[in-house]
């Protein structure tokens, strides 16, 4: 096959990045060729690049021409875009329904549905645009990098293209990466029968034995992450080990000067290079996720699972799905730091459970999370697109519906 991978990067590197490329890199082992269409906002600095940038994501002829040129001397067999805000913008699906070219969008995010993409404000979680089918409420509280113009302009092109049914009738297929983002999404602005579920993936890693004697939290520290749940446990003396925390944000210099209090049981690393992280996971008992928003596939849990490292989590969204059903004892109630102590006082209790526990984490990684499944799910939905007669995909199954479990 012939992939042609649409993108636009984040001016800080995250996850959504990094899955790009991986997803890139997993297609050309198999033996496909892939494309990449790149853009980024590192152009963006001023206000006046700022509200060009918000003009340009409506529709930006720009990029509509330069893939175009991609699309005539590539010609690929799909287009598979995963973020187009603001630099790519939707433009890109009207040029693949004149070339006839079929569209994959991966939902990474809400940004369909809400001004900041997370359904997540003031420290809570908020629907009031989803749930009211306005982005004026998103207006109101400049839920978008606190601007008010710049909320407008989101919501506005949001409202535009569903008005104009480009979510409905320019994308041929939705990839979410839990049942929860699938079912959140639907009950918004997309016909369920174009979504399909596939987590994302990482390598193999090698398994740890979790002989260091503490838990771990990695990721952005940020509110949305729950970090003030685990703030305030370590400030009530709740915490039953050391919590090792690596990770940057812009509430790195609370988590300092917290950790620096006599008697906390923080460790703060700050960031750490990925094969630093590794080797924490393969150390650590536990890995602590403590979010307050519906995160939809944090890479964070499928690194853990495949250093066989257990997970306490937030009850919410998609997390328990990730994790597994059947380890209820490892969920606790978002926000609240007394139940993430009693589910640490639980687990560290435990001790003669920490290996089957283990072994668990790591099959579940293998049977939903590795690169193979990956590999076969994702082929799965680009057959659907193509013709019966391209005997190259033969061998996949097709996705039948959108409750492909992960």
């Amino acid at each position: 096959m012939k992939i042609l991978l649409a993108h636009n990067r984040y001016q800080e590197r995250g996850g959504e990045d990094r899955v790009v490329e991986e997803e890139g890199a997993m297609l050309s082992r198999h033996g496909h060729q892939v494309e990449f269409f790149l853009q980024d906002n590192d152009n963006i600095q001023s206000p006046v690049d700022q509200l060009f940038a918000g003009l340009r994501s409506f529709y930006s002829s720009r990029s509509a021409r330069q893939l175009d040129k991609i699309v005539r001397s590539f010609r690929p067999d799909v287009l598979h875009v995963h973020n187009f805000m603001p630099n790519l913008s939707p433009s890109v699906f009207f040029l693949a329904e004149r070339r006839q070219l079929p569209v994959v969008q991966t939902l990474h995010n809400y940004r369909m549905i809400c001004a900041n993409a997370l359904l997540f404000r003031d420290g809570k979680l908020c629907e009031e645009c989803s749930e009211t089918g306005s982005f004026l409420p998103a207006v109101q509280h400049a839920c978008y990098r606190d601007s008010h113009l710049g909320s407008a302009v989101i919501g506005g092109n949001v409202a535009l293209h569903r008005f104009l049914g480009t979510w409905d009738s320019r994308v041929d297929r939705y990839i979410a990466l839990t049942r929860f983002t699938a079912d959140k999404m639907a009950s918004s602005c997309i016909p369920k029968d174009r979504i399909r579920i596939k987590p994302n993936f990482v390598a193999d890693t090698p398994i740890g034995d979790g002989r260091g004697d503490f838990a771990l939290f990695a990721g952005r520290l940020s509110p949305e992450k729950g970090i003030a749940t685990l703030l305030e446990a370590d400030n009530a003396g709740l915490l039953p080990l050391t919590v090792k925390v690596a990770g940057d944000g812009p509430l790195l210099s609370d988590m300092r000067q917290a950790s620096a209090r006599p008697g906390s049981r923080l460790q703060v690393l700050g960031p750490v290079q990925r094969e630093a992280l590794q080797q924490l996971m393969r150390d650590a008992r536990v890995l602590i996720v403590p979010s307050l928003w519906y995160e939809p596939c944090p890479m964070v849990i499928i690194e853990a699972l495949a250093s066989g490292l257990p997970v306490i989590c937030s009850r919410l969204g998609g997390l328990p799905e990730l994790v597994g059903e059947e380890h209820g004892e490892l969920f606790f109630t978002p926000g609240d730091p007394s139940a993430l102590a009693i589910a640490l006082h639980r687990f560290t209790a435990a001790d003669t459970e920490l290996a089957p526990l283990r072994r668990a984490a790591r099959q579940r990684f293998e049977t939903h999370f590795s690169e193979a499944e990956n590999y076969t799910q994702l082929l799965g939905v680009y057959s659907e697109l193509l013709p019966r007669n391209n005997t190259s995909l033969n061998s996949f199954p097709q996705q039948q519906t959108s409750d492909r479990i992960v």
